[in-house]
């Protein structure tokens, strides 16, 4: 042996010991352990230094952004079913069926990228994505559950892809968690007392590690707050104690939605609350998607979002996707228009609280107290008398009165605003000057005018906003009574 080869030796015994490992890492059998033994232990606060709420930060800043989009979506979709529901009450073979749809489910139009985009557009400024609903479908990649996208046809993991596109907009990224499962329900065969309510004492095994429920949801918990960067909210729909324990664990900071704070659905809460809330509301009537839906007009989803700012509450906005992944056109749309009303008058419903009162009439208010500006929301008339553009308003604000410096302007559109004050009030008036639209003259101004054939106007018929700077807090007059403004 020469000297040459000698000095190879250890080299050559390296290389081959490193095959060797590589090959028995890549191995099945390896797989099966690997999976056997489950995810790496995530590292958790000690219990006693948990603080039971959400961090007063994230708390603001999930108040300043006033406006989030809900995405409830699931291989129920290719029916255009409710999502999860069907199984209540469901029998046996109804229960497979739903769950067969699963083997289906591929959305092959899929792209995170282009609902980000659209989200950005609409001015939305955080997400909450259904990572597993109650029906037990995993959106996400977890080893705690076979039951999940990466099974699917599809392959590939929908909530990294929503994580990615949405923080790359600037947007908040959260994800529901269902604590309520009905899959492990069936096949366990621990029918709890009703598909939304879980019961975190359950013991029996389940999913490939073999886990008892509340291990196996902790589990997925773990999963959804250390795969995904940075997680800003989480949001629990039911019962979920244990489950919001680990979450601060895990991730002290992240803020819960529902099982934290006050989440309504489909209504507004007739008075204001100046603490952290969500009113969540749908696009339609249903969750999920559904085919040929009866979608909101924007003007109620612009009309919801401003009674719900003045009260100082956030709108979580739901749409449902369509089974190829892609969204509905008239959700579409909405989103689209919504985006128009938002770029115009986006700033009125962004990081504002409830003035002294929520409304005068129905002229509704928001606040920045920090600088002393208010802003009014106003519907046009289009048939006001002594008005030269095709609409405008004139309104007495009580609550308001000016201070050094105040000026009074339309958001976005360069003058077209008169004001004055006295006793009575800050009184204010307002015509658009501004080109937004072109749409069909409203009916009521065609008549005033004796129009015989339809003409146009400049804008849609929803709210304009009025800011008022360097002001400061007149007489409160009552506020508008519970229920008002759904």
């Amino acid at each position: 042996m020469n000297k040459i080869t000698r000095s190879l030796i250890p080299a050559l015994v390296i290389l081959m010991g490193t095959m060797l490992l590589f090959a028995a890492a890549c191995s099945p059998g390896a797989d099966k352990a690997e999976a056997e033994a489950g995810p790496a232990p995530v590292r958790l606060l000690p219990e006693d230094q948990v603080r039971m709420s959400n961090d007063p930060a994230k708390t603001e800043l999930f108040r300043d952004a006033g406006l989030g989009l809900f995405i409830h979506w699931g291989p129920n979709s290719q029916l255009g079913t409710e999502i999860s529901w069907p199984l209540n009450n469901a029998s046996d073979d109804y229960v497979k069926r739903y769950y067969a749809l699963a083997e289906t489910f591929n959305p092959a139009a899929f792209d995170a990228a282009a609902w980000a985009r659209l989200a950005k557009l609409a001015g939305i400024e955080y997400v909450c994505f259904t990572a597993k609903h109650h029906d037990g479908y995993a959106m996400f990649d977890t080893a705690y559950s076979d039951f999940k996208i990466t099974k699917s046809p599809y392959g590939r993991d929908i909530a990294a892809a929503v994580a990615e596109a949405f923080r790359k907009e600037g947007i908040l990224l959260g994800f529901y968690y269902s604590p309520g499962d009905f899959r492990y329900q069936f096949e366990t065969g621990k029918r709890f007392a009703h598909l939304y309510e879980p019961d975190f004492t359950a013991e029996a095994p389940f999913g490939p590690l073999k886990k008892g429920f509340a291990d196996y949801e902790r589990g997925q918990v773990e999963e959804l707050l250390t795969k995904y960067g940075d997680v800003f909210m989480i949001w629990f729909d039911g019962k979920c104690e244990p489950l919001k324990k680990r979450s601060w664990q895990v991730k002290q900071d992240v803020f819960i939605g529902r099982g934290e704070i006050p989440t309504p659905e489909q209504e507004i809460p007739g008075r204001a609350d100046d603490r952290a809330w969500e009113s969540c509301m749908t696009t339609s009537w249903q969750w999920s998607y559904q085919p040929n839906a009866d979608v909101r007009t924007a003007a109620e989803v612009i009309g919801n979002l401003i009674h719900i700012r003045a009260r100082g509450g956030n709108m979580l906005l739901n749409i449902g996707p369509r089974p190829d992944g892609t969204i509905a056109p008239a959700d579409e749309a909405l989103l689209r228009e919504l985006g128009l009303w938002m770029s115009l008058y986006g700033e009125g419903v962004r990081g504002v609280r409830p003035w002294t009162t929520t409304n005068e009439g129905n002229v509704w208010l928001t606040a920045k107290k920090s600088d002393g500006t208010v802003y009014a929301f106003v519907d046009l008339d289009y048939g006001m008398a002594g008005i030269k553009s095709a609409a405008g308003a004139r309104f007495t604000l009580k609550s308001v009165k000016s201070g050094p410096g105040t000026k009074v302007s339309v958001l976005s559109q360069a003058g077209g605003v008169e004001w004055s004050e006295d006793k009575a009030g800050l009184h204010i008036t307002v015509d658009r000057t501004h080109t937004i639209q072109l749409i069909k003259t409203p009916a009521a101004l065609a008549k005033a005018r004796g129009d015989k054939a339809p003409s146009l106007a400049w804008g849609p018929d929803w709210p304009i906003v009025v800011k008022i700077t360097n002001a400061a807090a007149g007489s409160a007059p009552q506020a508008a009574p519970a229920g008002a403004g759904k």
